[in-house]
């Protein structure tokens, strides 16, 4: 079934309406300082949890950038009482799964378990978290691990324009670092300092965490009770953000044997919560957020051919991510496809989107929401965004009145105030050659290291609440 044949079932069901009628959870600030969001829904016999720390990889020092993420990744390879293949053939055995993930603002821990397996998969998870092992043996073996993924991951032509991308758009500030840090950062980092940040970081009153499913709040009190008994509040570091760069006009080309030339352009954005974040929303869905019909795809791709696909994503975070447009395209058509992306953008910004278009965005916004909303872990994977953001848990209920409440005018200020083309940072890594470009002499190292695409980071609270 198509995405918008079920968004047409579901409002003739009166189904996007029924899932936003109330709030989403219940919240309650524990005695250790965790934050509990519960979200009761019986009828399936399982429960997802999400908890989230609200720490992540932007914490970590210059010169051992890669510590959050390792220590993330270290969490389930072995316990004070499991080894790691103890570990994952219990979780296997008990049908649960557990994840553990870091992101840029926060770390997210993930569990899914059947409610017959609460009270063992709630010990488990306690396990990981307040008694890991952290060996020598896993120590090294994750962080080669790591190490191999950077050295294969120079071979895509994405990864390295993403990569050349952010260090460029974020020189010195912790969202131009990359969250698997790179090789040489990765070696100076110790099991003494990934014991050290995880005593420092994971703790109760740093912690989010949310619990959708077939579980009472008096149950996940009384577990939570039983298995974090001894998980203490402690005073967390002050970290101080720096501004986002000023923006400043470049280009950057990469040559790579490739057919296809991969490119991204861009500039800083706004955070999540800029008093124009709506309006971004609308606008950015009419100009390439919204596939097919936004301005970039049905220029860039159905009247030229440039490009199989084009998209721009506004990634609103905690604080100002970037605004990023990409696309692929040949060789021989990357110049011709970057100055028709740029010609639309900046027509865009001039004379500004329609109401016909406004009202079609505000109206897809809106009906898709519920979507968001329907399984167990979509609503685990909400709430902490909703609490991380400070949305409230009737933001469900208010959202379609706050989309409804964008206006044509403010649309176009958006547009006028927020898309800054001849700013913009440009990043081309093609076979020059056949590009008609020269090679960009630069000191970012593009060889190591690894990104995540901007399209990617909406479910990280640390990332944004897209749509």
């Amino acid at each position: 079934m198509t995405r918008r044949l079920l968004i047409g079932l579901m409002l003739s069901l009166g189904l996007a309406s029924s899932l936003s009628a109330a709030p989403l959870g219940t919240r309650t600030v524990l005695d250790n300082g965790a934050t509990l969001l519960a979200a009761e829904r019986p009828g399936l016999p399982m429960v997802v949890l999400s908890m989230v720390l609200k720490t992540g990889a932007a914490v970590d020092p210059q010169d051992k950038q890669g510590l959050a993420n390792l220590t993330a990744a270290l969490l389930t390879r072995g316990t004070k009482s499991y080894s790691a293949q103890a570990l994952a053939e219990e979780l296997d055995f008990l049908g649960t799964s557990l994840s553990v993930d870091a992101g840029n603002d926060a770390t997210t821990i993930s569990l899914t378990t059947l409610t017959k397996n609460l009270d063992r998969s709630f010990a488990l998870l306690a396990e990981v978290i307040l008694s890991p092992s952290f060996s020598q043996d896993e120590f090294e073996r994750i962080r080669k691990e790591i190490e191999g993924r950077l050295h294969s991951n120079q071979e895509d032509p994405g990864w390295v324009a993403g990569k050349a991308f952010r260090e460029h758009l974020y020189p010195q500030h912790p969202y131009g670092r990359l969250i698997s840090g790179q090789t040489e950062t990765l070696a100076r980092i110790t099991p003494d300092d990934i014991k050290q940040f995880h005593t420092t970081y994971y703790r109760p009153n740093n912690a989010i965490i949310a619990v959708a499913g077939e579980i009472t709040q008096d149950q996940i009190g009384a577990l939570l009770a039983s298995h974090f008994a001894d998980w203490k509040a402690a005073d967390l570091p002050d970290f101080s953000w720096p501004d986002p760069p000023e923006r400043e006009a470049r280009q950057v080309n990469l040559n790579k044997e490739v057919t296809q030339a991969n490119i991204m352009i861009g500039h800083s954005g706004i955070a999540r919560s800029h008093p124009d974040y709506y309006a971004v929303l609308v606008m950015n869905h009419i100009l390439g957020g919204g596939g097919f019909g936004s301005r970039l795809m049905d220029r860039i791709r159905e009247e030229h051919g440039y490009a199989y696909s084009v998209g721009s994503y506004f990634s609103a975070r905690k604080h100002p991510g970037p605004f990023t447009v990409a696309l692929q395209t040949k060789n021989e058509s990357a110049q011709q496809a970057i100055a028709e992306t740029l010609a639309v953008i900046r027509h865009f910004r001039q004379e500004g989107a329609t109401e016909e278009e406004v009202e079609a965005a505000k109206a897809y916004l809106v009906n898709s929401f519920p979507l968001r909303l329907i399984s167990n872990s979509d609503v685990a994977g909400m709430l902490p965004v909703l609490e991380f953001y400070g949305l409230g848990l009737d933001y469900p209920d208010r959202y379609p009145d706050i989309i409804g409440s964008v206006t044509l005018a403010q649309v176009r200020a958006a547009a006028k105030q927020h898309l800054h083309p001849d700013q913009f940072l440009q990043v081309v890594v093609a076979d020059l050659e056949k590009a008609d470009l020269e090679r960009t002499k630069t000191g970012v190292d593009t060889s190591g290291g690894g990104t995540e695409p901007a399209a990617t980071e909406e479910l990280n609270p640390a990332a944004t609440l897209a749509e």
